[in-house]
């Protein structure tokens, strides 16, 4: 695109769908879903720095996207500090250090372990490694960096089509449990684009 004699203008072709760049002098987020990108903006709107705003988009994420990483997941983070030092954090659950092969053995585990079986994961880092965040960087009081997602969790949210898409992938690992099911599905379906969905056990 030219504009003017001698000067070229690399913008992107507007009539096709894409993004453009986003300037800004104060800050930006990025997340998967726009009540955890709000979440996050306004955490910083109340003078919480980047970390508080991660951890707060975190927790939303946890309840709006449900079919994701949440609670009983793991968590692991670089953070990078004005003096250019970085901080990594591995929030990865541990296995189990009284495992032993002998009692799968005999309780008649053989051969691989279901995908969907208790026996098959660490225990959740997330919440620790979230802990140890904000213990080391975090700057706004605990409490309020859950406060949009104990909201969501308790009055319910609109599921999105992306979620809803990635939700009736996993129908059939859902209705192979009975909390699952009660907790995930509405009226015996999978959520619509739309519905809203409330988890009130989990704001507790």
């Amino acid at each position: 695109m030219q504009a003017g004699k001698g000067i070229q203008l690399a913008y992107r072709e507007f009539s096709i769908p894409g993004r453009s760049p986003v300037y800004t002098d104060q800050c930006a987020v990025a997340t998967s879903h726009p009540l955890a990108t709000t979440t996050a903006l306004g955490v910083l709107k109340d003078g919480g720095n980047a970390v508080d705003a991660a951890l707060a988009a975190s927790a939303t994420l946890a309840v709006v996207e449900p079919q994701m990483t949440g609670i009983g997941g793991d968590c692991f983070a670089i953070v990078g500090q004005p003096d250019g030092s970085l901080h990594g954090l591995n929030g990865s659950g541990r296995a189990s250090a009284g495992a032993e092969l002998g009692w799968y053995l005999e309780n008649g585990f053989s051969g691989k372990l279901d995908i969907t079986s208790a026996h098959s994961v660490t225990a959740p880092g997330a919440l620790r490694g979230w802990e140890k965040l904000h213990q080391r960087f975090g700057s706004l009081d605990w409490q309020r960096l859950f406060e949009d997602a104990i909201y969501y969790a308790d009055n319910g949210f609109r599921v999105g089509e992306r979620v809803a898409s990635d939700w009736i992938g996993s129908e059939v690992k859902i209705r192979k449990n009975l909390a699952a099911t009660k907790s995930l599905l509405i009226n015996d379906r999978v959520p619509k684009p739309g519905d809203k969905i409330a988890f009130p056990k989990l704001a507790n």
